[in-house]
């Protein structure tokens, strides 16, 4: 029997940043009899397919210790793998349940792969569960050559996984008018700088701007409340908190531009379904390069003292020759489709 574990932070439907989970997951059940997943947080709701069961730490709604959650990981993680002879085990952004599991794969002699896209963390107990974690795994993934903080060799960067699909939208008309900034609330993605930035654009005034995404812990939350109290002055500024998913191809129809202001290592997966949706996107990581020409790499890398400027420089460019590009970047994209991240992932398994 071909059986996959894959372990992972959340399954939730309605999370914006990790509702994707479901859709790798019930992407991957068409490529085995059956999968488990060990989930740490089960959401309140969530769709996957008839061959994959759910095994959890937590409830949306608990919230319990470390200790207790750790002591309940250890017993699911030994009870599974006892009971299942699995074909491999796929950690999905979770590098402490991989290194958890891991002395109990080992004694069945069943491999695993660790997926781990961010830049960080670059200190402290997370550096070292990551270290290990990727030390005792059999295969490393990531989605860019910088999305991955240690350089193992048996690290691969195989793109992200995008339901680009659902996310495309054929663009008739571009006016660089309705902005969005897609994003976590999180210091890391430099919010703050990109609204101060565009605050010095020619044409500020006659822009919207969206901030859409919600905060994951307290110190987020206060990053948020600042933001909102910074920029409280500005009706032409809205910060309208977390949105479904499912919603997201809808929603950015609306837009013109998308603005990641993340620096190199945050391969962010927003700028590829923002792409995929026809919107430009302002971006900072080399990552992203292969989406446009030379030219427009131009036009949209900045750095922190020059974003405005990148926007004043678009202003001017024909409409016509914007569409051209979008038309491509979408094309790009497609390399990051979930269809071909399954692919490549079905093969590392194997």
């Amino acid at each position: 029997m071909n059986k996959l574990l894959i372990l992972n932070l959340s399954i939730d439907s309605k999370n914006t940043s990790l509702a994707f989970t479901q859709d790798w997951i019930n992407s991957l059940s068409k490529k085995y009899d059956y999968i488990d997943v060990l989930t740490l947080r089960l959401g309140k709701e969530f769709t996957v397919n008839e061959n994959v069961a759910i095994q959890f730490v937590n409830k949306h709604n608990e919230k319990k210790s470390k200790i207790f959650q750790l002591f309940r990981l250890i017993k699911l993680s030994r009870t599974i793998v006892n009971q299942n002879d699995y074909s491999h085990c796929f950690a999905h952004m979770a590098p402490m349940q991989h290194l958890v599991i891991k002395p109990f794969l080992f004694r069945k002699k069943i491999k695993s792969t660790l997926w781990f896209t961010h830049s960080g963390p670059r200190f402290g107990l997370k550096w070292i569960i990551l270290l290990l974690s990727s030390f005792v795994a059999d295969n490393l993934v990531t989605a860019s050559k910088n999305s991955f903080p240690f350089r193992f060799k048996k690290r691969q960067s195989i793109g992200h996984g995008i339901d680009t699909k659902s996310f495309f939208n054929k663009r008739e008309d571009f006016k660089l008018k309705k902005i969005i900034v897609l994003s976590r609330i999180s210091k890391s993605k430099n919010i703050d700088e990109t609204l101060g930035s565009l605050l010095l654009a020619d044409n500020f005034n006659n822009l919207i701007i969206d901030v859409v995404g919600g905060p994951l812990n307290q110190k987020d939350m206060e990053y948020l409340d600042y933001l909102k109290s910074k920029y409280s002055e500005f009706p032409n500024i809205s910060f309208l908190g977390r949105k479904l998913h499912s919603e997201l191809p809808e929603l950015l129809k609306k837009y013109d531009i998308n603005i990641n202001n993340a620096k190199e290592g945050f391969f962010d997966k927003s700028v590829l379904e923002t792409v995929s949706s026809g919107l430009l996107n302002f971006y900072r990581s080399s990552d992203f390069d292969f989406l446009y020409s030379i030219k427009y790499v131009k036009y949209l890398k900045f750095n922190d003292q020059n974003l405005h400027l990148k926007i004043n420089n678009l202003q001017k460019v024909d409409s016509k020759e914007v569409l051209l590009e979008i038309k491509n970047s979408q094309n790009y994209a497609k390399e990051h489709s979930l269809e071909n991240i399954t692919n490549k992932l079905y093969t590392i398994f194997n």
